[in-house]
């Protein structure tokens, strides 16, 4: 008598194993998407953090690239970047055009900014 049993619950094993492996792979690369989600947002929060911060010292009659002006920019963003898992930052500079000012923020690696539509100057 030829039983072909043994063949098919090895062959349902093997099978299991691959879905497992899948699922298992699935689930780190949603981990890596998710981890650089909140990363990439923790970012943009950081510097709209930062060009608020620079939007009220002009509103205040302060020159937008004032260093101290810079550095409670750069305070402000590292704050925020901290209380939602964002990367240190690594740079921070405030940027000058004839009607706009530009806030450009590097974090872990990534580049981001946020345009204001105010001068640098008060004046």
């Amino acid at each position: 008598m030829n039983d072909d049993r043994g063949q098919a619950l090895a062959f349902a094993v093997f099978i299991l194993a691959l879905a497992a492996a899948a699922i298992g792979g699935l689930r780190l690369a949603q981990d890596r998407i998710l981890a650089s989600q909140l990363g990439r947002r923790a970012g943009e929060a950081a510097v709209e953090a930062a060009a608020a911060v620079v939007a009220d010292a002009v509103v205040a009659g302060i020159a937008a690239d004032e260093p101290s002006v810079v550095d409670r920019a750069r305070a402000a963003a590292t704050d925020i970047a901290g209380r939602n898992g964002g990367a240190r930052i690594e740079a921070l500079v405030v940027a000058c055009g004839p009607r706009w000012t530009e806030v450009r923020m590097n974090a872990g690696g990534a580049a981001e900014r946020a345009a204001i539509d105010v001068t640098c100057s008060p004046r």
